[in-house]
């Protein structure tokens, strides 16, 4: 009986022990509580001035400062900003936070909480479209500090910015923009707090980097002295972007696009002159879809007062559409001439005096023109060896009649019809060659 007790009562203790906690600290809970200690003391109110800077009676505190880029998200041409997420790090000496190194607590790190404790460099984002993105605190978690036995604090903050971007677009869309950040004491002049750029890995990129639209071909780096007229002088620190606008996406919907409509308007040189509902569909189509495809394209752009070479080149094509057009009408008043000429004798009373000899050699001649050019139409033969096959009569009739009322025979080499299918198979190869001449001319002031 006793013996059982026993068992019964061990084993209810060994049940109760194993659901108490034991009241042992791990190591890295001791480590905190000594820094919290330790971080209490250097910044306790009567001995640390988070207001007042380091070196306060001394020379300039340098602030050595670097980034790394996670992304640039966008580069709008119409607002002239890009938009850009940093982690921005600034290295600066305060001997007021030295301790004595020891194995409980080998450096302090801390968040917003420690930050807001200690003092801080005042900066500001010149060209900053969005005031305090640097000066805020941001949100939990945002700030990383590190301080040092030394003395040594390291303030990491990510920051988002929206940054104001002088463009020039004299060479769109092949053209390159530079943007810079530029970064500037808030408060301090240059005799109290100076900028640098970390000797050591200024400015670093994701190694997934990437603009939309865009290629970062280079960086450089400057440290300034700015002076203000009324407050005097600050320090400054620049980083200048050279961006270079990706063409591909351009070629594939603007240019091939416009080159394609520019050639169609000259199917219609091979289009019968008659035929004017079929070549005014052609070429008005094609020009009203290329002026609405030119349209959409300059909303995307900001509205500037000069031309860009893409503007140039719009102008252009759409003068080419508009150059075949006008050709049309001209061929067909040609074409036409002798149909309105008929309409108009018709339309006149015949005179009650005989006719005089020139009136009767011109029907002569008329008839003689129009016998020579049956004869070329129906045996394939030019105009002059059709007349050939004209009646000696007639011939004699012409040459009377270019001696008695000065009349060349030249006027009846080719009809309003030939010469305006003439001109219709010289715009084939004139409209072309002086597309040829403009591209290799526009692409050779682009890439040079």
């Amino acid at each position: 009986m006793i013996s059982s007790a026993v068992c019964l009562i061990s084993f209810k203790l060994l049940f109760l022990i194993s659901f108490v906690e034991p009241k042992v600290k791990r190591p890295h809970t001791v480590e905190w509580e000594h820094q919290e200690t330790l971080f209490a003391k250097l910044t306790h109110k009567d001995i640390y001035n988070p207001r007042l800077r380091p070196y306060a009676s001394r020379n300039a505190v340098r602030v050595n400062n670097s980034m790394f880029i996670y992304s640039i998200s966008s580069i709008d041409e119409v607002r002239t900003e890009y938009s850009m997420q940093i982690l921005y790090r600034q290295t600066w000496m305060d001997e007021r936070l030295k301790f004595p190194p020891n194995s409980s607590v080998s450096k302090i790190v801390g968040d917003n909480w420690y930050a807001e404790r200690i003092w801080m460099p005042t900066i500001h984002a010149v060209n900053d479209k969005e005031l305090g993105s640097f000066t805020s605190a941001g949100a939990a978690g945002t700030m990383l500090v590190h301080i040092h036995p030394d003395g040594q604090v390291i303030l990491t903050k990510r920051i988002k910015l929206r940054a104001y971007c002088e463009m020039e677009f004299y060479r769109y869309p092949m053209d390159k923009q530079q943007c810079s950040l530029e970064i500037e004491s808030n408060i301090l002049p240059n005799t109290a707090l100076e900028l640098a750029w970390s000797e050591n890995r200024p400015l670093e990129l994701n190694h997934k980097f990437l603009i939309t639209g865009f290629i970062l071909t280079n960086f450089t780096l400057e440290n300034i002295i700015y002076s203000h007229r009324d407050t005097g002088n600050f320090s400054r620190i620049i980083v200048r972007f050279n961006f270079e606008r990706e063409f591909g996406h351009f070629l594939l919907d603007i240019y091939i696009p416009t080159v394609l409509f520019v050639v169609t308007s000259w199917l219609s040189f091979y289009i019968e002159i008659p035929a004017a509902p079929a070549r005014v569909t052609l070429s008005m189509t094609t020009m009203l879809t290329l002026v609405t495809s030119e349209r959409s394209i300059r909303e995307k752009l900001p509205k500037v007062s000069y031309v860009h070479a893409l503007d140039i080149w719009n102008v252009v094509c759409t003068g080419f559409v508009f150059a075949s057009l006008v050709e049309y009408a001209l061929v067909n008043y040609i074409y036409h001439k002798d149909k309105r000429k008929r309409k108009k004798n018709n339309g006149m009373k015949r005179a009650e005096s005989t006719a005089t000899f020139c009136s009767m050699e011109s029907d002569t001649g008329s008839n003689f023109r129009v016998f020579a050019k049956k004869m070329e139409s129906e045996l394939g033969m030019p105009n002059k060896k059709a007349a050939s096959f004209a009646s000696v009569a007639d011939v004699q009739s012409v040459n009377q009649m270019e001696t008695t009322c000065g009349w060349s025979l030249d006027e009846f080499k080719m009809t309003p019809q030939d010469i305006a299918n003439s001109i219709d198979r010289k715009c084939r190869f004139i409209f072309p060659a002086g597309f040829i001449v403009f591209n290799i001319i526009y692409w050779l002031v682009l890439f040079l």
